[in-house]
């Protein structure tokens, strides 16, 4: 029986086993490098930096015949334009109207989970954060959610027109204020 196996020889640069003299190293075992594709799934609530062991014996071949390396990837996370994240804590900022702060109202949030409803309290002040409980990021080792910590800003108006303008003097006037300095009721 011709076992043409006992003559084949494994080339340590590519990994396999051939009857020809490998083109690459020669069967010098020197180590090739080969981008090879595969999928990994991503764990929820993986951070900027976190390191995740991939492939067991898919990493950089060992020297003079060793095993392979183990494949370590290192977790890159792009920023949002719109959420800031520390953690599985995130952060966002709410623009709304000054009459939306001192009368109060129920306002629609974007949440990394979809928007949600807040009621924001009568009187609340610029700068006021809300917990919004469980719709933050995904805890990479543990259960449930972080928040998403909700800042509000109260926007005041560039332009008024002469309804509002008189409106506002009304409240003012109501409010004990007699006179005005040039600035928010000037065009």
């Amino acid at each position: 029986v011709n076992d043409s196996s006992r003559n084949a020889t494994f080339c340590h640069g590519h990994r396999q086993e051939s009857q020809e003299k490998c083109t690459t190293c020669r069967w010098r075992r020197s180590r090739q490098k080969e981008a090879l594709p595969f999928k990994v799934k991503v764990p929820a609530g993986v951070e900027n930096g976190n390191q995740y062991c991939a492939l067991q014996g898919q990493g950089e071949a060992g020297f003079n015949g060793g095993s392979y390396g183990d494949l370590f990837i290192v977790f890159v996370v792009d920023q949002s334009k719109e959420f800031r994240r520390d953690g599985a804590e995130i952060y966002f900022n709410q623009d709304i109207s000054f009459v939306q702060a001192a009368l109060g109202d129920e306002i629609e949030v974007k949440t990394v989970h979809g928007n949600v409803k807040l009621k924001i309290p009568a009187g609340t002040q610029t700068g006021t954060t809300f917990r919004l409980k469980g719709k933050g990021a995904p805890k990479l080792r543990g259960s449930g959610n972080g928040d998403e910590q909700v800042t509000v800003n109260i926007v005041t108006p560039k332009n008024l027109n002469e309804k509002q303008r008189l409106a506002l003097k009304a409240f003012a006037e109501a409010s004990g204020k007699k006179s005005f300095g040039e600035g928010f009721f000037e065009n």
